[in-house]
């Protein structure tokens, strides 16, 4: 669906040259929620204002739909290329003397005739976003969280088949944020589109995305599955981002490395809402304190634990039979 080979994007600021885009190749799959995290400069915006063209790349190549090369495309291929892809920008860039129905429905009528379709097609669209009522509202009257929704509206418009979502949330407080995200995955699987999420924030990659790219200085520098992501972390940045909602593994075993037979456990699938510690402390009579416990999207269970028992290898040999997998081999 969407592809960087080897890409670079540059600025000019004054005397000097930033390299925002740096020798970046990643694969967005379709229908997929790809999340795109770093630190305020990381490059992440600049990369996703790439896939529409906003930014133009420098070098390598960046393939989008059929299209093998995007920054060779003629003015009218770009002109369709962009239609097939909406965004949703962080503060929202609403017009402020447009209504809410005026302005979901400006990507159209600041380019040509708006037809009756196109009418209750932004209709439609309003209500989806759980705004039916506000159509003559302007955005002065609107809350964070009415004024994004205003933004998907109008960034679905023209059905595109790509959203791009430029740190969407950022604005907005947590419980506001929740419910866009919820509103994001939802037109995720009821329109089968392929989203691209800028954040800085993890707690936002956890909740919603399938597949996660972590950019520092212009590179990415960790690339997989959200659970590759958690579970796997290979570089410094990635582990402090997951650190932010207890998912690094280094310093969970760490913290607790002075307590007695230390044990981290991984649990998948059926696994997870099996009651098997309580069983095995019923049965061998162990002491197993459980130090941490979190749980993945994707409903994979990290669990820290400390075992005091005459025969603690006993233990992990029963936890083992259960499925349940072992990681201190790693830490």
């Amino acid at each position: 669906m969407i592809t960087f080979n080897n890409v670079y994007k540059t600025f000019q600021e004054k005397h000097r040259t930033i390299e925002a885009v740096r020798d970046v190749s990643l694969n967005v799959k379709k229908d997929t929620i790809h999340g795109i995290i770093g630190h305020s400069g990381a490059g992440k915006s600049t990369l996703v204002r790439l896939i529409n063209q906003l930014e133009k790349h420098d070098q390598g190549t960046l393939e989008v739909f059929d299209y093998t090369d995007i920054r060779r495309l003629n003015k009218e291929s770009m002109r369709m290329l962009r239609k097939r892809i909406g965004m949703v920008f962080q503060h929202f860039n609403l017009l402020q003397s447009k209504t809410v129905y005026e302005n979901v429905l400006f990507p159209i009528s600041a380019t040509g005739k708006v037809t009756e379709s196109d009418r209750q097609r932004a209709e439609q669209l309003i209500e989806d976003v759980g705004l039916k009522g506000n159509e003559n509202t302007y955005p002065t009257k609107l809350s964070g969280g009415m004024k994004q929704r205003v933004g998907i509206a109008r960034a679905l418009i023209n059905d595109p088949a790509i959203l791009l979502c430029d740190e969407p949330t950022s604005a907005l407080d947590v419980d506001t944020t929740k419910h866009i995200l919820d509103l994001i995955r939802k037109i995720k699987e009821n329109r089968g589109l392929t989203v691209v999420l800028v954040t800085h924030d993890m707690h936002v990659i956890k909740e919603v995305c399938d597949a996660v790219s972590v950019m520092h200085d212009g590179i990415v520098v960790d690339d997989g599955t959200l659970d590759d992501i958690l579970f796997a972390a290979t570089h410094p940045i990635t582990k402090r981002l997951t650190e932010s909602i207890g998912f690094n593994m280094e310093r969970i075993a760490s913290d607790y490395s002075e307590l007695p037979n230390l044990t981290l456990l991984r649990f998948q699938g059926e696994v997870t809402s099996q009651k098997i510690l309580s069983t095995i402390i019923k049965k061998t009579g162990a002491s197993i304190n459980i130090l941490f416990a979190n749980i993945t999207p994707s409903k994979e269970g990290l669990m820290l634990i400390s075992i005091e028992s005459s025969d603690p290898e006993a233990i992990k040999a029963h936890l083992r039979a259960k499925g349940v997998e072992i990681l201190n081999d790693r830490y």
